[in-house]
């Protein structure tokens, strides 16, 4: 009886769990990219974000990408642009949440 008691609540715990809908990281997608900073003073700065490819050739939307990836991770939804190398392989910039 105890056995099948702890089966149900962990096939109800895991119920639970695969419901929710809500994603653990934000979407790098919805992040708007600029090269100005934003004008808004609720704006919370979070931090220097990076991306880079390891693409043999120059991968410029591929590097921002990675960058947007990192600044998700952070919270971010608007985000920076501040330097890009001259092989097109990594770029750099600050990661900002705007209320």
């Amino acid at each position: 009886m105890k056995k099948l008691i702890q089966v149900a609540i962990f096939v109800s715990v895991g119920t639970l769990i695969s419901c929710n809908s809500t994603p653990i990281v934000p979407s790098a997608d919805s992040i708007k990219i600029s090269r100005e900073i934003p004008k808004d003073p609720e704006c919370k700065n979070l931090g220097r974000v990076q991306g880079k490819t390891i693409s043999v050739k120059p991968d410029l939307e591929g590097a921002i990408q990675d960058m947007k990836k990192e600044a998700a991770y952070k919270g971010a939804n608007y985000l920076v642009m501040e330097t890009a190398s001259g092989y097109e392989t990594a770029v750099s910039g600050t990661a900002y949440y705007c209320p």
